[in-house]
Protein backbone atom coordinates (compact mmCIF):
# COMPACT_ATOMS: atom_id res chain seq x y z
CA UNK A 1 0.00 0.00 0.00
CA UNK A 2 1.48 3.36 -0.93
CA UNK A 3 2.37 6.14 1.80
CA UNK A 4 -0.87 7.51 3.20
CA UNK A 5 -0.18 11.31 4.90
CA UNK A 6 -3.22 12.55 4.49
CA UNK A 7 -7.36 11.95 3.51
CA UNK A 8 -6.92 12.70 -0.03
CA UNK A 9 -4.01 9.56 -0.35
CA UNK A 10 -6.75 7.20 0.28
CA UNK A 11 -8.21 5.48 -2.75
CA UNK A 12 -11.21 4.29 -0.41
CA UNK A 13 -12.33 7.74 0.01
CA UNK A 14 -11.99 8.78 -3.61
CA UNK A 15 -13.97 5.99 -4.73
CA UNK A 16 -16.73 7.10 -1.87
CA UNK A 17 -16.89 9.92 -3.02
CA UNK A 18 -17.36 8.68 -6.96
CA UNK A 19 -19.93 6.27 -5.33
CA UNK A 20 -21.57 9.25 -3.40
CA UNK A 21 -22.16 11.24 -6.59
CA UNK A 22 -23.58 8.19 -8.77
CA UNK A 23 -26.00 8.32 -5.97
CA UNK A 24 -27.12 11.81 -5.91
CA UNK A 25 -27.59 11.75 -9.44
CA UNK A 26 -29.99 8.57 -9.07
CA UNK A 27 -31.78 10.41 -6.01
CA UNK A 28 -32.11 13.67 -8.28
CA UNK A 29 -34.64 11.20 -10.45
CA UNK A 30 -36.49 9.81 -7.48
CA UNK A 31 -40.41 11.00 -7.01
CA UNK A 32 -41.04 13.47 -4.67
CA UNK A 33 -42.82 10.71 -2.71
CA UNK A 34 -39.64 9.69 -1.92
CA UNK A 35 -38.42 12.75 -0.78
CA UNK A 36 -38.68 12.02 3.05
CA UNK A 37 -38.25 8.38 3.02
CA UNK A 38 -35.75 6.37 -0.01
CA UNK A 39 -33.96 9.33 -1.49
CA UNK A 40 -33.47 11.15 2.31
CA UNK A 41 -31.66 7.85 3.59
CA UNK A 42 -29.69 6.92 0.24
CA UNK A 43 -28.35 10.84 0.29
CA UNK A 44 -27.45 10.53 4.05
CA UNK A 45 -25.78 7.32 3.93
CA UNK A 46 -23.93 8.39 0.41
CA UNK A 47 -22.84 11.21 2.71
CA UNK A 48 -21.99 9.47 5.59
CA UNK A 49 -20.14 6.63 3.81
CA UNK A 50 -16.97 8.73 2.87
CA UNK A 51 -17.75 10.71 6.09
CA UNK A 52 -17.12 8.03 8.04
CA UNK A 53 -14.14 7.02 6.62
CA UNK A 54 -12.52 11.01 6.74
CA UNK A 55 -13.57 10.61 10.43
CA UNK A 56 -11.93 7.57 10.79
CA UNK A 57 -8.94 8.42 9.16
CA UNK A 58 -8.41 11.97 11.49
CA UNK A 59 -8.90 9.80 15.04
CA UNK A 60 -5.94 9.28 16.54
CA UNK A 61 -6.22 5.32 18.11
CA UNK A 62 -6.41 2.64 15.93
CA UNK A 63 -9.74 1.14 17.64
CA UNK A 64 -11.42 4.65 17.50
CA UNK A 65 -10.33 4.39 13.48
CA UNK A 66 -11.76 0.96 13.09
CA UNK A 67 -14.80 1.86 14.65
CA UNK A 68 -15.87 4.54 11.88
CA UNK A 69 -14.34 2.28 8.99
CA UNK A 70 -16.68 -0.39 10.42
CA UNK A 71 -20.03 2.77 10.60
CA UNK A 72 -18.83 3.30 6.70
CA UNK A 73 -19.08 -0.28 5.98
CA UNK A 74 -22.53 0.14 7.44
CA UNK A 75 -23.69 2.50 5.28
CA UNK A 76 -22.29 1.11 2.32
CA UNK A 77 -24.58 -1.93 3.10
CA UNK A 78 -27.53 0.49 3.36
CA UNK A 79 -26.72 2.07 0.09
CA UNK A 80 -26.40 -1.42 -1.64
CA UNK A 81 -30.15 -2.41 0.05
CA UNK A 82 -31.25 0.93 -1.09
CA UNK A 83 -30.00 0.93 -4.85
CA UNK A 84 -31.83 -3.24 -5.44
CA UNK A 85 -35.00 -1.25 -3.93
CA UNK A 86 -34.66 1.62 -6.09
CA UNK A 87 -34.62 -0.89 -9.21
CA UNK A 88 -37.28 -2.99 -8.15
CA UNK A 89 -39.11 -0.39 -7.99
CA UNK A 90 -38.40 0.94 -10.88
CA UNK A 91 -36.51 4.06 -10.47
CA UNK A 92 -33.33 2.99 -11.93
CA UNK A 93 -33.49 4.36 -15.59
CA UNK A 94 -30.07 6.72 -16.32
CA UNK A 95 -27.40 7.59 -16.35
CA UNK A 96 -26.48 4.62 -14.30
CA UNK A 97 -27.69 1.32 -14.29
CA UNK A 98 -28.20 -1.41 -11.69
CA UNK A 99 -24.76 -3.38 -12.65
CA UNK A 100 -23.17 0.17 -12.55
CA UNK A 101 -24.27 0.88 -9.31
CA UNK A 102 -23.27 -2.65 -7.78
CA UNK A 103 -19.92 -2.38 -9.55
CA UNK A 104 -18.74 0.64 -7.64
CA UNK A 105 -20.39 -0.59 -4.25
CA UNK A 106 -17.89 -3.91 -4.84
CA UNK A 107 -15.46 -2.23 -5.87
CA UNK A 108 -15.64 0.19 -2.92
CA UNK A 109 -16.16 -2.88 -0.62
CA UNK A 110 -13.01 -4.40 -1.80
CA UNK A 111 -11.04 -1.34 -1.12
CA UNK A 112 -12.68 -0.73 2.09
CA UNK A 113 -12.00 -4.17 3.27
CA UNK A 114 -8.37 -4.18 2.75
CA UNK A 115 -7.85 -0.76 4.11
CA UNK A 116 -9.54 -2.29 7.49
CA UNK A 117 -7.09 -4.71 7.38
CA UNK A 118 -4.50 -2.77 6.30
CA UNK A 119 -5.39 -0.81 9.49
CA UNK A 120 -5.62 -3.84 12.01
CA UNK A 121 -2.35 -4.96 11.20
CA UNK A 122 -0.96 -1.69 11.33
CA UNK A 123 1.65 -0.91 14.00
CA UNK A 124 -0.43 2.12 15.11
CA UNK A 125 -2.07 2.00 18.79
Amino acid sequence: MATITQLEDLEVWKEAKVLAKMIYILTDGLPGSEEYNLKRHLKENARGFPANISEGFYRYFKKERLHFYSIAKGCLGEIKNDVYLCNDLGYIKSPHSLNEYLKQIDKVEKILNSFIGYTSKSSLQ
